[in-house]
């Protein structure tokens, strides 16, 4: 850990490596209030979707647009967002080594490092960073609600 303040990301990665090892899925989606970086990379009304599929990112920022919940599609470039996380004493960081870097796009790669390299590679997985949109001058905006539910529509 050399973050203490990126602890969301661990649970994220938890939850989605028990999701690909144990319960068989053909798509996972996970959604956080992850990253400040997002509001930077995507603005207060847009959320960021990164995934390891062309067709559920597109799937995702069509929701947005029928339902409201706007997402914006961020870089998903393992082979370069993976060195990010190397480590000298665990099997990886918690956060970037350099801020330079995409910061969404990382985010959602720490957590697709825990997916499994199967699952990667045959499965469908996003993850939507909704940091800013889910506020509105300190309340709650009920934002992902309508995205899901669209989002389903479309899977089915």
């Amino acid at each position: 850990i050399n973050n203490t303040d990126a602890e969301g990301r661990l649970v994220l990665g938890d939850g989605v490596a028990y999701a690909a090892k144990h319960l068989n899925p053909h798509v996972i989606l996970d959604m956080a209030t992850l990253t400040g970086a997002q509001g930077i990379a995507t603005g207060a009304k847009h959320a960021a979707v990164v995934s390891n599929s062309a067709k559920l990112e597109a799937w995702v920022v069509a929701s947005g647009r029928a339902s409201g919940d706007f997402v914006h599609a961020m870089p998903y470039v393992p082979e370069f967002f993976r060195q990010e996380f190397k480590s000298n004493v665990a099997d990886m960081k918690n956060i970037p080594a350099t801020r330079m870097n995409a910061q969404v796009s990382c985010a959602g790669q720490f957590i697709a490092n825990h997916l499994g390299l199967e699952f990667e590679q045959t499965g469908l997985w996003g993850h939507v960073d909704m940091a800013f949109p889910v506020v509105d001058q300190e309340r709650g905006t009920g934002f992902g609600v309508a995205l899901v539910q669209s989002l389903l529509q479309l899977i089915e």
